[in-house]
């Protein structure tokens, strides 16, 4: 019963991520050509004060709703899981309320002050009233993420993002921004009609779903009890996604300051715009399957652990460092070798192709950390997140303030390598002690390593010589090695259970 929920879980978040990851891609190459490369680059100075907004409202208690849902569920405790989510929605209300009316009514100040950008004030103004919608939003998907409902939490995404495309071209159709600071308000307009829609969504589910009989059987959660359990799990969290985001945030301001002491760069701003708002999301896009396995881990290991089934949660970790290993890998090679092609495929600039590669070889480490991350979260390791979140956002500063006016865009490179390490090593460490995962994790990045490079050179440079094969061929034909790779290896029937051998012999061909 949990493999399946689990891996029916992971299957929908997976299809809605990459739903959502390929409208994302569309919606980039439309802001592209609606409001243009120097407006995506305010645009992406701004994001990370709403990503940080986000953190203090909603991130933390939301990843703390699923967790609690999930172990009151395999409790059979309906009621307690209800309160929870109404205590939750009173605390993120209240929070979201309180930040809105401090951006709203501070804009100005917050531009030019730590934005360092006055054109960015209108912008701000306009996110600011989207985050009680997304944080009550938040808090119902992690509800229904704890009770493995994950169908609608991802509707629920897909149609954000659906709903945030059709009004920017609906604002842009109607009315042409002027200067740079309505084309970014127009982008930022998109995203609260996008959050809106996504909570009545959410609201509407939530109430459609709802069972009137609920059972409780054990002792009642009161509403201050219910509230000292989230505040106990939800605070670490919080403090921990909002100093990295805070930090995030400061990252991504010196990069266009930082960038435009290089000697060799022509436009910060433009350069940032493309690598953050053009490469980064290209690099980020397969996280999207490995976003769902670690949301899907969180419930399923705290289900798992809260009954004592020890083996159950080993091996839902063993499948998803496997699955991990085979995603990061094949990205990495696939992004390595068709790195211009995909530039010039998808943005009809392959110029960008040098970025894409250079940021090609942190797969693997990023990937995994994202992993890790599911799993010390369902360990309840928040004190270590929160601390070495703060790490790794240090090593990125450094690298950025240090070393960008020297090396330029290189420098963002290095500072995601180390700081990505410094997250993986310990996080392998610590979950090591709980669960068996070196091993698991040294023989499966080993295995999926072999097989990208087989798949690559057969793709690249074996098909690639033939005349008649074109470049969709040669990336095709190198996908598809990949994966008959993987099923000849066993990665596949380790991911899916699902043996081709055993199925033979289960089913002989009939001689009649």
């Amino acid at each position: 019963m949990y493999k399946k929920s689990f891996a029916i879980g992971c299957a929908i978040l997976m299809l809605s991520n990459i739903i959502t990851r390929f409208m994302g891609f569309y919606y980039r190459i439309l802001m592209s050509k609606t409001i243009g490369a120097e407006a995506i680059g305010l645009y992406q100075l701004i994001m990370p004060l709403y990503i940080l907004c986000y953190s203090l409202t909603a991130s933390g208690i939301t990843t703390t709703i699923s967790k609690l849902t999930a172990e009151e569920t395999a409790k059979r405790n309906d009621q307690n899981a209800a309160v929870i989510l109404r205590v939750s929605i009173f605390i993120t209300l209240s929070l979201s309320l309180a930040v809105s009316f401090f951006m709203y009514f501070n804009s100005g100040y917050i531009s030019s002050e730590f934005i360092k950008d006055s054109r960015s004030a209108l912008p701000i103004k306009i996110l600011s009233l989207c985050f009680p919608f997304m944080a009550v939003c938040s808090c119902i998907k992690g509800y229904f993420l704890g009770k493995q409902s994950n169908i609608f939490p991802a509707m629920a995404q897909i149609f954000e993002q659906l709903i945030r495309m059709l009004s920017l071209m609906a604002i842009t159709g109607a009315y042409s921004p002027t200067n740079i600071s309505e084309a970014c308000a127009a982008a930022a307009t998109a995203v609260v009609m996008g959050e809106i829609f996504s909570f009545l969504l959410t609201v509407f589910f939530l109430f459609s779903s709802h069972s009137k009989k609920t059972s409780c059987a054990g002792p009642k959660l009161g509403k201050i009890s219910a509230f000292k359990k989230i505040s106990h799990m939800a605070l670490p969290l919080t403090s921990s996604r909002a100093a990295s985001s805070f930090l995030s945030a400061i990252e991504n301001i010196l990069i266009p300051l930082r960038l435009s002491m290089y000697p060799k760069s022509t436009n910060a701003l433009s350069q940032y715009g493309n690598l953050t708002g053009l490469i980064m999301p290209l690099v980020h896009f397969p996280s999207s399957l490995l976003s769902a396995v670690s949301v899907s881990m969180i419930p399923a290991i705290s289900k798992q652990r809260t009954v004592k089934n020890q083996i159950s949660a080993q091996n839902t970790i063993n499948k998803s460092i496997c699955f991990t290993a085979a995603v990061s890998c094949g990205s990495s090679l696939f992004f390595y070798v068709f790195s211009n092609e995909i530039c010039s495929i998808i943005y009809s600039l392959p110029e960008l192709g040098t970025m894409l590669k250079m940021l090609s070889v942190l797969c693997p480490i990023m990937y995994m950390h994202i992993t890790l991350n599911g799993i010390l979260n369902s360990l309840g390791k928040h004190f270590y997140l929160f601390i070495n979140g703060i790490i790794s956002s240090f090593v990125n500063i450094g690298f950025i303030y240090f070393f960008m006016p020297k090396v330029g865009v290189d420098a963002f490179l290095y500072g995601a390598l180390f700081s990505s390490l410094s997250g993986v090593i310990p996080a392998l460490i610590i979950s090591g002690k709980y669960f068996h995962i070196k091993r698991i994790t040294a023989k499966y990045f080993t295995i999926c390593f072999i097989c990208a490079i087989f798949s690559s050179i057969t793709g690249k440079y074996i098909i690639g010589r033939i005349n008649c094969v074109n470049i969709y061929g040669q990336m095709i034909s190198m996908m598809a090695t990949y994966f008959f790779s993987l099923i000849i290896t066993g990665v596949v029937s380790d991911i899916t259970g699902f043996s081709v051998s055993r199925f033979c012999q289960k089913r002989p061909l009939s001689l009649k």
